[in-house]
């Protein structure tokens, strides 16, 4: 089964991206047949306001890149941990897949999460 790398936001509402990103994780897993990996794991162990923990659990996730066969890019906002993971995907030739915002919102209403309207920049 090829594995797949959960991007989404993780800054702004933590607690609620997080449950997003499991969804998210769900939709790969239930709906595309791969198995998802995430870096969000990473946020219950570090302190994301911490610039030494960020940057390893930054660290980990662009290592997880490189044992994902795909990358699933999900929402419209990319913070700049995202674009980090995406530049690194597109480096590495790994097929990246863009779900917009609507399409979360649809995923989020099977899967669980809840995506508000206000964006993160």
């Amino acid at each position: 089964m090829k594995k797949a790398y959960v991007c989404s936001p993780l800054a702004g509402n933590e607690k609620e991206n997080i449950k997003n990103a499991i969804a998210y994780a769900k939709y790969i897993y239930h709906r595309c047949g791969m198995i998802p990996i995430m870096s969000h794991f990473y946020a219950l162990i570090f302190d994301d306001k911490d610039k030494v923990q960020r940057e390893l659990g930054i660290s980990i996730g662009l290592g997880q890149i490189l044992d994902s066969q795909h990358v699933w890019v999900f929402g419209d906002t990319i913070t700049e941990g995202m674009d980090e993971e995406i530049q690194k995907a597109t480096a590495l030739n790994r097929p990246i897949h863009y779900v917009d915002d609507f399409q979360c919102k649809e995923i989020l209403k099977v899967y669980g999460g809840n995506m508000n309207d206000e964006k993160v920049n």
